[in-house]
Parts: C-alpha cells; structure tokens; sequence
C-alpha cells in the first residue's frame, strides 16, 4: 500500500469482502438481501474496516505510534480498533465512557489482552473529552473521534455502497449510531437510490443528520429518509419481543444479530415489509455493520434474557 512501511504492507493488504445473503422473500414482497459485513475477514471487522481504514493509514505513514479514541463499556468502535492497532502494533489509549470500572466486562477483557491502556471516565468528563485532552496527556498520539465519526472515516464508509449496488437496490437500509457509516451511504449512493437510517437511539431528528452532514461537507445525491421509531427505548435498550425476533430471524436465515444494531434494523424492515411499506419491485439492500462481539456483553449483564440466544 502506497505510502506505508514495508513491514505493514502485507497485513494492511490482508482482506476478504463480505457476501451478500438474499434473505427470503414472500410472493408479492420486494427481494430482500444483506451485505454480510459482519463476514468480511480483515485487521478489523464489520464497517468499522471501512470507518479506520484511512485514519490508520494516515497514522502508519505519518509514522503515529498511539492511537487514542473513545467508546462505552460494550463499544464496537473500540473492540475493533483494537485489533486493529494489534495488527500494526500501535498502542491504543481506550477511554471509556463508565460510571464504574468494571474488568470483568467481556469487551475490556479483549481490551485488556490486546495490550490496551484504558482510561475510565465518568459521562461528564467523558463527553467533553476531546482531541485537546488527548494531546496533552499523549502528545504524539492520533486521536480518532467516538464511533470513528470523522473525514476519514466517512470517506472509507463511502466504499460500503460500491458493495451494494451490483445487486441493484432500491433501497440500502442501514442502522446509525455515531452517523458515520449513515454519513459515507449518502455522500456515495447515486440519485436513483434511496437510503434509509434506522437510528439506535432515541431522539434522532432530520436536522441532527443535516447538521453531520454539513459539518463534513457532505452533500447527498441520493434521498434519504429517518425510522426513528425502532430503538426500542434507547440506545442498547431491549424488550421480549426484540429477543424473540432476533432469535427467529437468526434461526431462519442463519444471520446472527446483536440487540443495538442489526437487530433493530431487520425489525424495522420486517414491519415495514409486513406493513406495506415497499412495492413489489423494490429492492432492499440491508447493510449489517457487524457488531457481534457486543453479545457477548449482553449475556454478561443480561443472562437471562440474552443467556439462551445463540444464532
């Protein structure tokens, strides 16, 4: 890879797209297939490969030799970058969004192993903690924003629609957290296709996606619209009938799911389907962003509600 140092090279080549599923459709409902992200084999997993792609590179060839970035207790973000610093041999400051340290959650351990230095912070200091804070604490370090949110990250999501669109979609729905991935679909997608974003949290609002895009200068070709009515209660929040979907989804089509993301998102899209909301020749590409080292937390703080899900 241009730019890189030899001994990096190699690993930085290393990887393995993720297929795409057809998902079965009923006579008289549009095709339905999923972008297997969660499949593609790479330095790190899901979306979050495509969100660090450029931001690493710019640390390797700058010659960086910590990364510093935030996240929750159960972060994807923070999971993946730090497998992706272990593959470059980086050191990764993880700073941890926490009202307690808790060294028995399953996405520390793998912190903890990796070699990770973490930093717990309570909601306060952690939601103004920002790349000033760390430059001072770690003066050559890179700091990657919460979710990987940022221009390189956007630039690199932007690539996850070149995935979909052999498959010609109608539609390409995907969940949002931080906006990031959300954010490189619409700078990518072409005029003809429309994008839908199933928010994980509560309270996502048009103008919230208005005020990203315009903060990257992004300016979509494609319309686009908000599902805000599918997180269930809030971010990483559950109920009974979100466990028995995701299990019977995963049993009929063997694509496992996690209660944040893509769990929500093939809710939303099952419903929608059941409610009429498609045409029969529309065509539905879902995005699953991966994510699924996060069950592991939910069967640690939730066993009896998460203890018996094994997609």
């Amino acid at each position: 890879m241009e730019n890189l140092p030899e001994d990096k090279s190699e690993s930085w080549r290393e990887f393995s797209p993720g297929p795409v599923q057809s998902i079965y459709s009923p006579q008289g409902q549009p095709s339905f297939k999923v972008l297997r992200l969660d499949l593609l084999k790479s330095w790190a997993s899901g979306n979050k490969y495509y969100k660090l792609k450029y931001v690493l590179k710019k640390a390797l060839s700058q010659g960086t030799h910590s990364v510093v970035s935030k996240g929750g207790m159960f972060s994807n973000h923070l999971a993946a970058l730090s497998d992706a610093c272990l593959a470059f041999d980086l050191q990764l400051v993880a700073v941890i969004r926490s009202h307690a340290p808790d060294e028995n959650n399953p996405s520390i351990r793998k912190l903890r192993a990796n070699g990770n230095e973490i930093v717990y912070l309570n909601p306060r200091e952690y939601n103004s903690y920002g790349e000033a804070d760390a430059k001072q604490h770690f003066s050559d370090c890179l700091f990657i924003p919460e979710g990987g949110l940022g221009k390189e990250g956007i630039k690199g999501a932007m690539e996850i629609v070149y995935d979909c669109l052999p498959h010609a979609p109608t539609h390409i729905i995907l969940a949002g957290g931080s906006m990031g991935t959300a954010s490189g679909i619409l700078a990518a997608a072409p005029a003809h296709i429309k994008v839908v974003i199933v928010p994980a949290w509560k309270g996502c609002t048009d103008s919230y996606i208005y005020e990203i895009l315009g903060k990257y200068d992004v300016t979509p070709q494609c319309s686009w619209e908000l599902w805000p009515d599918y997180h269930f209660g809030g971010f990483g929040k559950f109920n009974r009938s979100l466990i028995d979907f995701m299990t019977t989804f995963s049993l009929n089509h063997s694509v496992p799911l996690d209660p944040v993301y893509t769990g929500k998102l093939m809710y939303a899209i099952e419903d929608k389907r059941s409610a009429g909301f498609f045409k029969e020749d529309d065509s539905i590409v879902a995005i699953h962003t991966g994510g699924l080292q996060g069950l592991e937390g939910y069967r640690y703080r939730f066993p009896e509600e998460w203890g018996s899900y094994a997609p």
